[in-house]
């Protein structure tokens, strides 16, 4: 096989991770940034196909490993979030797939401990209502029967009105008004109805013309 020349190794996007691989003037191979680190190449060498190839894989896998457990290192994932996070630094998706499901059997990553994870925290300090917390599991890729289990037991629905209360009795002002404790309550993650039931009863031990002016399409 006749050698030929790293003519370029460029950036996928400013700012990014991910890596393209020019041999001769051509696309050749996207990868990561710390592949390339590790691999010892740079533009200008004079390579063979197959032993770039080899040199690459053998990189690369040390890479794909270190970067996903830095990624957990610095807060918990879910398998989705994972998987993302290395796909956007330009390893490829077959080598993802089989880092993330290692990662999977081994337990250093899990959805049902990640769905437990983000309902504590949204039912504890973050104060949210179980919407919100359901959007927040969906956007990160859980499945919906996981994200139910964690959210049944950490903020089951027949506390949602005492949940909603509590943070309204923390979240009042002075001379409050229902519908601005309410819609407050909303961007929280509580249902509208679920929202104003709990500003009224928040706001029950003020004089009436404090809680007036409710907004009936919020």
């Amino acid at each position: 096989m006749s050698p030929g020349v790293i003519t370029a190794i460029t950036a996928v996007r400013v700012g990014g991770r991910a890596r393209v691989i020019e041999v001769d003037g051509v696309a050749w191979r996207t990868t990561s940034a710390a592949t390339i680190r590790l691999a010892s190449i740079r533009e200008g060498d004079v390579v063979t196909l197959e032993a770039l190839e080899q040199q690459v894989d053998e990189a690369e896998r040390q890479a794909l490993r270190d970067r996903a457990l830095a990624v957990l290192a610095y807060r918990e994932r879910s398998v989705s979030e994972l998987r993302t996070k290395l796909l956007e630094d330009g390893y490829p998706p077959e080598s993802v797939a089989t880092t993330v499901s290692a990662f999977e059997r081994s337990g250093l990553v899990d959805d049902v401990r990640f769905a437990d994870s983000v309902a504590r925290s949204a039912a504890g300090g973050r104060g949210l209502g179980r919407r919100r917390a359901e959007r927040d599991l969906a956007s990160r890729g859980v499945a919906d029967d996981v994200a139910a289990a964690a959210l049944d037991q950490y903020m089951p629905a027949e506390g949602e009105h005492a949940r909603a209360v509590e943070l309204a009795l923390r979240l009042r002002r002075t001379n409050e008004r229902v519908d601005r404790l309410a819609a407050r309550l909303v961007r929280k993650g509580f249902a509208p109805f679920v929202a104003f039931g709990a500003a009224r009863e928040a706001l029950s031990d003020l004089p009436d013309d404090d809680s007036v002016a409710e907004d009936p399409d919020l």
